[in-house]
């Protein structure tokens, strides 16, 4: 095997990127055609995809990744807390879904709509989003579509109490919303600032368009509907 295909591939596994700028040399092995062949045989075994995206070259797992990829006790120790249960998981996965919406919910998929947003409306939209189901009867028309497991999700959030900035408890609107930033600070995707204001990375930003291929959403919605059937876990 060629010596700078696992340059490359060191790399990839030490950020999840490789950066044009940053990394000129590895770049540059990394435009190989050989080396690039062999990357190919590393990504069929070990499950994962590669994307040049502008002046970056992406490491991103499947699926069918069993090394990285994280489960919910992975999860639970990234944002510190034992004391987090299942249902506060799912909600978090959810909350951090929506605030991927609130940047780009494009009619053009993947372009960005805004380039930040506080805390502070961040969960006011969290609050109108999830208030619209509050008072929820079945025999509604538009709540039909909607599991128990949503419905539970929504009543966890509406019965929070609101709490401030500094709030680290999960029982607090603003508590949650911080440990789910830890975890997307951690993986690179949002940052935020010491004045509540979040934005998303460069990696964010790069990665989105591909993530919202027609033929991903498709898969994206599959594993959404698996996590909803676990949601009623305690």
């Amino acid at each position: 095997m060629n010596r700078k295909s696992l340059m490359v591939f060191h790399a990839l596994m030490k950020k999840g990127w490789i950066d044009r700028q940053a990394d000129h040399e590895v770049w540059d092995y990394s435009m190989d055609p050989d080396i690039i062949d062999e990357l190919v045989i590393f990504q069929e075994e070990l499950g994962f995809e590669l994307q040049r995206i502008r002046d970056r070259l992406y490491m991103i797992p499947t699926q069918d990744n069993d090394l990285f990829l994280k489960n919910n006790e992975d999860f639970r120790k990234d944002v510190g807390g034992n004391e987090v249960r299942n249902r506060d998981i799912y909600l978090m996965n959810f909350m951090a879904v929506y605030l991927l919406y609130l940047f780009f919910n494009s009619e053009v998929s993947g372009n960005q709509i805004r380039t930040l947003i506080s805390i502070e409306d961040y969960i006011s939209e969290l609050n109108s989003y999830f208030s619209r189901y509050e008072k929820s009867d079945d025999s509604i028309e538009d709540m039909r579509d909607y599991s128990e497991s949503f419905k539970l999700l929504c009543n966890d959030w509406l019965t929070k109490i609101e709490g401030d900035l500094e709030n680290r408890k999960i029982t607090t609107k603003y508590g949650i919303v911080n440990k789910l930033m830890v975890k997307l600070k951690a993986d690179d995707i949002f940052s935020i600032d010491d004045n509540g204001i979040i934005k998303p990375t460069q990696k964010c930003k790069d990665l989105m368009p591909y993530f919202l291929k027609k033929n991903r959403i498709i898969k994206i919605n599959n594993i959404l509907k698996e996590e909803e059937i676990r949601a009623t876990d305690k």
